[in-house]
């Protein structure tokens, strides 16, 4: 089925399809931004321009599903079609940015803090 991303005012994002919720972002998404990554390796990024007041979304890296990115009144819709498992969310200036991105093109990167741990 997939998911639909609708931007909402006041810095929330609705989510209808195989995931129905409405997100509401942190601060700092909304001054620094937001990244969508997806199990099939899609990456969508999401700014809002503090002028105007609209959230954009564009596509970071595609992966096996198919996006499609819309204007829908004030802000933009995003639509990912395709076999999705799971999602995550990062916000901020920590947000996701593609493994082959070189460094001086973006500074963002996701650091996740791992630990193995064996069964006693």
């Amino acid at each position: 089925m997939g998911v639909q991303i609708e931007a909402m005012d006041g810095g929330k994002l609705k989510l209808t399809g195989d995931v129905e919720t409405v997100l509401t972002l942190p601060a700092s998404a909304v001054t620094d931004g937001f990244s969508f990554a997806f199990s099939d390796g899609t990456l969508l990024r999401g700014h809002h321009d503090i002028g105007s007041g609209r959230c954009h979304f564009e596509l970071g890296a595609q992966g096996a599903a198919s996006v499609r990115i819309m204007r829908e009144g004030r802000h933009d819709s995003a639509r990912i079609d395709g076999q999705i498992e799971w999602m995550t969310l990062a916000c901020g200036s920590r947000t996701l940015c593609p493994i082959h991105a070189k460094p001086h093109d973006d500074g963002r990167q996701l650091v996740l803090d791992m630990d193995a741990r064996q069964a006693a």
